[in-house]
């Protein structure tokens, strides 16, 4: 019984650690990008977007399978840490290079360098279940951000927030370096696993063009301008979407200690019905307020909102798949998201404008959870047998 007692003691401190630096880290975020948002023309705002999508997606290419490795073996103890923070550092090397000699814009390389170094320290940090480290690096890192950012975009200009971005991240590649010296480079842990890294991989490749190829789409298709707009909306989507997302960091490394968490999840979906309304009514008198040259995001967020609900369902799934090792269904969900994201934003795109940008990305949300439930429907048909 006291055992229990501590287990539900120790949850709990564990999701408050995640929970109240997320809400916090998220609030600074969104004030930071809200502001920027208020400084700039919603061309500028498009352009800073474009930008960050072309970096998440080449920073993912630098992390093959890493990211999600470094969660689930580190929850399983595997001393795995120096191999894979050496391949990635070696790939984003070579790909930040490519990316300035391509741009020649060096403020995208280092942007790259960033977001890599950046995600191997959380997803380690998370999969070792050291939620006050990660608490701590998160809100030094969104501090670093609104400082860096702003400052440097007063003193260089549009630019400054790329690179201010870019260089919050780097104070903690101390921490990669310390971790070669306490744990041994060997490859053969790699080989051992490299079925579940190279669907990782995948997966991972799949969900980071899924959250950046529409930014690549609607800026040459429709302009800058929408784009801001977009982006605008996403970042009130990435507020409503907080609590989801602190459930998923929490259950996550537990799903893969074996630990379900089914009544915190069903909690969470609950929660998402509750965001997803009031952000549907709340929306059309705060942007005209806050974001006066940002009219079309009104609807673009209305119509956002409402991915929420399906949005955390993915979520939860994903925690669920990914503890199991079964990460081909999240790959399957990835690729079934993705050609429908992109056929729908050109499709309605071009007929509806934002409005239809935004009901593609609502329908791509919806089918991956629709697939999620199928796969989720028959591995329980499976087991039973």
């Amino acid at each position: 019984m006291w055992k229990k007692i501590n287990d539900l003691i120790s949850r709990t401190k564990d999701i408050s650690t995640i929970g109240i630096v997320d809400v916090t880290s998220s609030g600074i975020g969104a004030l930071f990008w809200f502001y920027i948002a208020s400084v700039l023309l919603p061309e500028e705002y498009g352009e800073i977007s474009y930008v960050i999508a072309i970096a998440a997606i080449v920073s993912t290419i630098s992390m093959p399978g890493i990211k999600n490795a470094l969660t689930v073996y580190g929850a399983k103890q595997v001393k795995i840490q120096s191999t894979l923070y050496l391949i990635s550092l070696v790939l984003v090397t070579i790909s930040s290079i490519v990316v300035f000699i391509l741009f020649s814009k060096y403020e995208i390389s280092l942007l790259i360098v960033g977001y890599v170094i950046f995600n191997l320290v959380i997803s380690d940090l998370i999969g070792r279940k050291l939620f006050s480290s990660y608490a701590k690096y998160i809100i030094i890192n969104k501090i670093l951000m609104v400082i860096l950012g702003i400052g440097l975009y007063y003193a260089i200009g549009n630019e400054g927030v790329i690179i201010g971005i870019a260089l919050s991240s780097f104070p903690y590649i101390l921490r990669i370096f310390k971790e070669f010296r306490i744990t041994k480079i060997d490859f053969s842990l790699v080989k051992e696993r490299i079925r579940f890294m190279l669907t990782s991989y995948v997966t991972q490749l799949s969900t980071t063009f899924a959250g950046s190829i529409d930014k690549l789409i609607i800026a040459p298709m429709l302009g800058f301008a929408l784009l801001g707009n977009y982006h605008l909306g996403l970042q009130f989507i990435s507020i409503f979407m907080i609590i989801p997302s602190i459930v998923f960091k929490y259950t996550l490394p537990h799903d893969a200690s074996g630990n379900s968490n089914k009544k915190l999840k069903r909690l969470s979906i609950i929660c998402s019905v509750v965001i997803a309304t009031l952000g549907f009514f709340i929306t059309p008198y705060v942007i005209p307020i806050l974001f006066e040259k940002y009219f079309e995001a009104i609807e673009i967020i209305q119509i956002l909102s409402i991915s929420v609900i399906p949005s955390t369902i993915n979520l939860n799934f994903k925690s669920k798949f990914l503890g199991q090792e079964k990460n081909k269904f999240i790959l399957g969900g990835s690729m079934l998201y993705l050609p429908i994201l992109i056929v729908g934003m050109i499709v309605l795109g071009n007929t509806l404008g934002a409005v239809g940008i935004a009901i593609a990305y609502n329908i791509s949300v919806v089918s991956e959870m629709l697939f999620y439930v199928i796969m989720s429907k028959r591995v329980k048909e499976v087991n039973n047998v």
